[in-house]
């Protein structure tokens, strides 16, 4: 998990804040003991240096007509019910980007990669991939390329949610599997020397896996072959 979650996690379970995910970043990078044992290799990403999303909170006014996760139905935050979606941006040098859909039930996974990380370019792909695909509503983040949300909703007449502001640990399931895809593809990784048919095959790899919380059976399984509550 990312400090963030590891943060959120203890405030949901402890009922206020235990440690600040800061404080654990903190410690990662400039504790001597976190220096000496490399603790950075075990965060996701595993960079040496510590470097800030800036580009999230740089927005000069918050997108319009935000709904938030709190709205969601207790279908989609109980993950009872095929359908309901999670997107991110997964960000790579040179201002190369994929979106990544991940389906909470099943875990089934969506890899795109994006022209730009543009508004534009996340709703298109956004609604081109879900309409093929059981579709209920989709939750995401306040990136700016999320601007264009209404055009998702209207397209596909589902509801767009958001995290609320600097929480991305509420959208957990696409988070972590934005994990398993940098095994595939690190972060100094050149887009242009990978096709759409690589992605897919990243992603059909993930969603043949079996998984210890689908009771052993695939994404892909889950997916297309049962459309009811799992026992957890």
């Amino acid at each position: 998990m990312s400090p963030e979650q590891i943060s959120g996690r203890l405030r949901v379970e402890h009922g206020r804040t235990v440690v600040n995910h800061e404080t654990i970043y903190r410690f990662v990078y400039e504790s001597p003991l976190g220096r000496q044992e490399k603790l950075y290799q075990y965060l996701r990403r595993g960079k040496k240096k510590r470097t800030r999303r800036q580009g999230r909170r740089s927005h000069v006014r918050p997108i319009a007509q935000r709904l938030f996760i709190d709205a969601r139905p207790p279908a989609a935050a109980e993950r009872t019910e095929i359908g309901h979606w999670e997107s991110d941006s997964l960000l790579f040098g040179h201002e190369q980007a994929l979106n990544v859909l991940v389906e909470r039930l099943s875990r089934f996974t969506v890899v795109t990669r994006l022209r730009s990380k543009t508004a534009q370019d996340t709703w298109q792909v956004l609604v081109a991939r879900l309409a093929e695909l059981p579709h209920s509503s989709v939750t995401a983040d306040n990136g700016s390329e999320n601007a264009d949300h209404a055009m998702v909703s209207q397209a596909l007449s589902i509801p767009f949610y958001f995290c609320h502001p600097y929480h991305s640990w509420e959208k957990g399931t696409v988070e972590n599997t934005n994990g398993l895809i940098r095994r595939y593809l690190p972060r100094d990784t050149d887009l242009n020397h990978i096709g759409q048919d690589e992605l897919d095959a990243i992603a059909a790899e993930l969603n043949h896996r079996p998984r210890k919380r689908l009771g052993f059976r695939t994404p892909h399984e889950v997916l297309f072959g049962v459309s009811v509550a799992l026992s957890y």
